[in-house]
């Protein structure tokens, strides 16, 4: 008798030893929620909190080549299962990269107005490049003038944040609002 509950404690210890480990939901500084996961072979990952969801109830990893979490209704904070959307990764970026409006600069060398995303504006400020320039060629030449000392350091790039263009598909909302709440 006392065998057998030894036995059972051991193999219960042994599936509990091999389990995956999960430690989160955390918060990043963006507001996004990450886990932190370690597998049965002592491997660490970091995912992210939808992604992880999605993970569970499908019973295996989205391949992170191939796919990503698209929240349905646009609120990264909703992670309901009925608001998470698996998204082919090439689809998802397309999507984003079309919706964020392009901000409108003068070039600080020639004037010339131009447009830029707020990605690369915000790369350019994380660097403490100067700037916003039109084009290599003006930003070249603002180098050159700068290191032959025709010309002050300008100030560096502005930080912005992205605006979006109407974020999501207003059909799938209403999808998920239906499969939500049971409501027609």
């Amino acid at each position: 008798m006392v065998y057998t509950v030894l036995t059972e404690l051991a193999d219960l210890y042994e599936l509990l030893a091999l389990a995956d480990k999960t430690y989160g939901p955390y918060y990043r500084q963006d507001g996004r929620q990450i886990v932190v996961v370690i597998d049965e072979n002592g491997i660490r990952r970091t995912v992210s909190y939808p992604k992880y969801l999605v993970e569970q109830s499908l019973g295996r990893r989205l391949d992170p080549d191939l796919e990503t979490i698209d929240h349905v209704d646009g609120d990264i904070n909703n992670n309901d299962l009925l608001n998470l959307n698996i998204v082919p990764r090439n689809e998802h970026s397309a999507l984003d990269t079309r919706r964020v409006k392009n901000l409108q600069f003068n070039c600080a060398e020639c004037g010339t107005e131009f447009e830029r995303s707020p990605r690369l504006i915000r790369d350019k400020s994380k660097k403490n490049k100067s700037g916003p320039f039109c084009s290599r060629k003006c930003s070249g030449r603002y180098s050159r003038k700068l290191q032959l000392g025709q010309m002050d350091k300008l100030p560096i790039q502005p930080f912005v944040e992205s605006e979006y263009y109407k974020r999501k598909n207003v059909q799938a909302f209403i999808e998920y609002v239906i499969a939500k709440y049971g409501v027609e």
